[in-house]
């Protein structure tokens, strides 16, 4: 089983606040790409979190990072990933969700 669960948000809004700089990082830390796991993290984008005046929003095991920032994000991944979750209803994005939402062309 994972440990972290790392979804980031592929809203519109979230998107245009910096969602694809923050998955990069993400992705720059720890080796994978979307959709990929291995034994510590299973790292993915996920569809709308309904959180839009907080974007960007990232969810570590159920739990929100909101107004994410690029030079933040892993140490507050760090921090919360360990906390009983507050919400496991985030799902997965889907491919066209993923490309309906990239306005920006960075994801």
């Amino acid at each position: 089983m994972t440990k972290k669960n790392i979804r980031v948000c592929c809203g519109m809004t979230c998107s245009v606040m910096g969602s694809g700089k923050i998955m990069r990082k993400i992705q720059e830390s720890t080796g994978l790409k979307p959709g990929e796991k291995n034994e510590e993290i299973d790292l993915n984008y996920c569809a709308c979190t309904g959180n839009c005046h907080l974007a960007p929003s990232i969810v570590v095991n159920g739990n929100f990072i909101h107004e994410g920032k690029e030079e933040t994000i892993i140490e507050e991944i760090e921090k919360i990933a360990s906390l009983p979750p507050q919400d496991n209803s985030v799902t997965d994005a889907t491919l066209e969700e993923i490309m309906n939402n990239d306005f920006l062309g960075d994801i």
